[in-house]
């Protein structure tokens, strides 16, 4: 029978509750079902104590003090059946703090410390001067007593009001008098009046160091630098400092300004293995002491917490398990347990909408249990999720971080033994750099080589989406069968796409972040191995070229674009020699019209987007043919790219080496780039009117001449009435300079 509405409204509201911490339910003011888990908290050892106090003070600020308390004496009576005096006794402490002031939970303490120091000479003349049983404040009462029973002679003291530093010389063990030395004097201080005036310090405070022991400061900052820190710490209100205030106090009192990097190295070093400090952060880098000391797991925990991507939460898992094994520690059960429980709750959210992020997920947990040891019971649905998604290539392709690739095509292996040779096929054009090597060696030992020749030979036909695969050919595949594109062809093309990515406003940040992390990544792989290489193996004019194509990159970052430049500067350092050239002659520079450079650009989109294309369409139809070695047409095929391939490069590197004229650019007295000539024949028998333009807007059937015609370069200079001879409409003739003029404001159209 169907529950009616009230009955599902309380059993919505009791899961809820099930779920809520006691601190939560008494917030809410649920005092029904906080008695029911108040009964399983205080039987349970390993309960979180910390919420049970909370939950008791929680109660206690809200005007339910008479809760507190006897949920309080419920817990501290379980404790004294089952626990020691001085466990009880630390528990009482903590409960008359949070439960409000209570008189009989004040007595109740007041027993336990006259039962844990009974042997204890005098104790009842110190227990009356805290004034525990008389009424005075139970905060400060516990304080007198904890700093009178912890003293002893030798110890230090800091005052509270100006940080001067004591140290004990003698206690009256029937007074309980306190007799200390500071700078300021000799005193005896009563228990009270020393615990509201100081507070007690460990020999290594820095205080204590500074005012008491600086010579052994001294030798600290040597020998024991994180002890040296430590004391720090312990003096500072919280814990806390970061190293910029660090560096503040030590530099350069203690610690001189050019050894600082050196010293701040080896220090930080220590602190990371100290389980009382937890060090944060990079710039500046934060330290917090927990006198306690901290677990790995405690350590582990807040960053887990904070985790909010895959990414984050494998970098998590990865400093766990590292770190448990550089400690020589076994990961504990219950933390692993919490791991396994939080990535199966997003598995089993993310399994039906979005299964390439329950796979994600689901590698964690793969990941996890390769170094500590999951629960019997506990499950690992990655090989699962795979087995029964009906697209794999797919599910696997659309995982975000590249980090998980590897792991889920090698999962793919076992649990597709049928059909992995298909989904590897289909996923190595699409896949990042190391995925590309693990299929592809994979499927050459499997005896499919021909299959990636195939693949291989069609990736430059869409560059952007094969961008990752291309890369990995630059770095150099495995796979030795592969006649990879040549990296001196590549190496234009790469830059191109680059430079055209990082112009355009269509291409998402995301993917324009990717395109120049990983050719970044490949042109500095290997210490720059493959780009020195081409660099030193190019003439001059190209690598020029190179030089200037790096030289107005945005997309490289600082460190890459300097060091590419340097590695041309250092191979070709003749390039870099400054020599005036007549720009007539300069072989490096291409005077062109606004309309010549958008023909020729025209003609290199032509190539690019149809005559390429084209081609490796015809190498993968031709390898699809089978055995390669007697193979024609994928050889013509090869042949033909090759061609395509150098005409491309040829055509990039005369654009790069255009400049752009305009009509302000020309002068007219004397025959310049950009100047319209009228010549006489000196016999009289004609007049021609000729251009000197740049090669792109050659047509001599319309009288526009290339400027480096051997023609024009007989012309170069002349002035009106100047005689040369030509050969024009035949036989060489006289020629007279009638005119000239500025050609630019008649400049030719491209065709």
């Amino acid at each position: 029978m169907a529950m009616d509405s009230d009955a599902h409204s309380r059993h919505d509201i009791s899961m809820v509750n099930q779920g809520s911490t006691l601190t939560e339910l008494a917030q809410r003011g649920d005092l029904r079902t906080l008695d029911d888990r108040w009964l399983m908290a205080i039987d349970n050892p390993n309960g979180d104590q910390a919420d049970m106090l909370e939950a008791l003070a929680t109660l206690a600020q809200s005007g339910r003090g008479d809760r507190a308390a006897t949920l309080g004496w419920s817990w501290l009576t379980v404790r004294k059946e089952k626990g020691s005096v001085a466990d009880s006794l630390a528990l009482g402490r903590e409960l008359l703090l949070c439960c409000g002031d209570s008189e009989d939970m004040r007595q109740e303490v007041v027993g336990l410390y006259k039962e844990a120091f009974a042997d204890r000479s005098g104790f009842e003349t110190l227990l009356t001067a805290s004034g525990l049983a008389g009424g005075k404040s139970p905060r400060r009462a516990l304080r007198t007593l904890e700093i009178g029973l912890g003293l002893k002679v030798g110890d230090y003291l800091v005052s509270r009001s100006d940080e001067e530093v004591a140290r004990i010389e003698a206690i009256s063990e029937t007074t309980w008098h306190f007799t200390i030395k500071s700078k300021s004097g000799r005193q005896t201080l009563d228990p009270d009046a020393l615990a509201l005036a100081w507070d007690t310090a460990g020999a290594n405070d820095f205080r204590v160091l500074l005012q008491a022991r600086p010579e052994e400061l001294a030798a600290m900052i040597e020998s024991d630098p994180v002890s040296l820190i430590i004391g720090i710490l312990q003096s500072r209100h919280g814990g806390k400092i970061d190293s910029d205030h660090l560096e503040q106090m030590l530099v350069p009192r203690f610690v001189p300004q050019g050894k600082w990097s050196a010293w701040w190295s080896k220090a930080k070093t220590g602190l990371r293995r100290c389980p009382n400090v937890i060090v944060e952060g990079r710039n500046p880098v934060v330290l917090t002491y927990h006198a306690q000391g901290q677990t790995l797991e405690e350590e582990v925990e807040p960053a887990w917490l904070k985790a909010a991507s895959p990414a984050q939460r494998l970098a998590v898992i990865d400093t766990y398990l590292r770190e448990a094994k550089a400690r020589r520690l076994v990961p504990k059960a219950p933390f692993v347990r919490q791991l396994h429980r939080e990535l199966m709750q997003r598995v089993d959210v993310s399994r039906k909408g979005a299964p390439a992020e329950a796979l994600t997920e689901a590698l964690l947990i793969d990941r996890l249990a390769g170094g500590a040891q999951l629960p019997e019971d506990a499950e690992r649905p990655a090989r699962a999720i795979v087995a029964a998604s009906a697209d794999p290539a797919a599910l696997v392709s659309s995982i975000d971080d590249d980090r998980f690739f590897v792991p889920a095509i090698e999962l793919v292996r076992e649990a597709l033994p049928e059909k992995w040779i298909d989904v590897y096929m289909s996923l190595l054009p699409v896949a990042p750099v190391d995925g590309c090597d693990a299929i592809a060696t994979a499927l050459e030992k499997a005896g499919r080589t021909e299959d990636v020749v195939r693949i291989v030979g069609g990736l430059l036909a869409d560059f952007a989406r094969h961008l990752d695969a291309i890369c990995w050919l630059w770095r150099g595949p495995s796979v030795r069968a592969l006649e990879p594109v040549p990296r001196r062809e590549l190496l234009p093309k790469l830059l191109d796409h680059l430079a055209e990515a990082t112009r355009s406003d269509r291409i998402p940040a995301r993917a324009l972040r990717h395109t120049r992390e990983i050719i970044r990544a490949a042109l500095s792989a290997q210490d720059y191995r493959h780009y020195r290489e081409i660099i030193s193996g190019m003439e001059a004019g190209m690598a020029s070229t190179i030089y200037r194509t790096v030289d107005r990159m945005e997309g490289l970052g600082q460190v890459v674009r300097s060091t590419l430049m340097k590695i041309v500067h250092e191979t070709h350092p003749l390039l870099f020699v400054k020599t005036r050239i007549d720009p007539w002659l300069d072989d490096g520079i291409i005077f062109c019209t606004q309309a010549g450079m958008q023909k020729r650009e025209g003609e290199i989109s032509h190539l690019v987007n149809v005559k390429i294309p084209e081609n490796a369409k015809a190498i993968g139809e031709a390898a699809a043919h089978g055995d390669l070695s007697e193979n024609s047409e994928y050889k013509f095929a090869l042949e033909e790219r090759d061609l395509l391939q150098a005409r491309l490069l040829a055509m990039q590197n005369e654009l790069s080496q255009a400049r752009l004229m305009t009509a302000n650019d020309v002068h007219t007295d004397e025959i310049n780039v950009g100047t319209r000539v009228t010549l006489a024949a000196v016999d009289g028998s004609g007049r021609r009117t000729i251009q000197i333009l740049g090669p792109w807007e050659s047509d001599t059937e319309k009288g526009i001449y290339n400027y480096r015609a051997p023609m024009c370069m007989r012309l170069r200079g002349l002035k009106v009435g100047d005689v040369v001879t030509l050969e024009l409409d035949g036989p060489e003739a006289g020629w007279r300079i009638e005119a000239i003029e500025n050609a630019l404001d008649r400049v030719p159209r491209p065709q």
